[in-house]
């Protein structure tokens, strides 16, 4: 149970007991206490249906939304794999240079170390 349905359950069961609380203590006739309590009675059993009804509606919109949360995932999923794939196809000349220059660089060192000579 959410914490939002938790708390008007709570409101709604509280508001009850505060209302025949009141309805118990307040001086009145017999006949006018069982009218207020048939009142009250009513008045929370529809308070429950509508409860009830914001319940189902929360519960509706939650799948809604996870369901189009789960498309939406899926769509960047796909997005973020062809965008990585584009950037691995854009680079890999990049890289063939960049290593050729690499070799070059060592190639080059080597023949430096190579020409001069060794300290004594």
């Amino acid at each position: 149970m959410s914490k939002a349905t938790a708390f008007f359950t709570g409101l709604m069961v509280g508001g009850a007991a505060a209302a025949i609380a009141v309805l118990c203590t307040a001086p009145s006739s017999g006949k006018d206490f069982r009218k207020k309590v048939k009142q009250k009675s009513n008045l929370a059993k529809q308070s429950l249906g509508d409860l009830k009804d914001q319940s189902l509606l929360l519960k509706d919109q939650v799948i809604q939304a996870a369901s189009e949360s789960k498309i939406v995932f899926n769509d960047l999923k796909e997005d973020m794999q062809h965008a990585f794939s584009t950037w691995q196809q854009e680079i890999k000349p990049n890289k063939a240079n960049i290593e050729q220059e690499l070799k070059d660089i060592q190639t080059s060192l080597q023949q430096l170390q190579n020409a001069v000579p060794p300290k004594e």
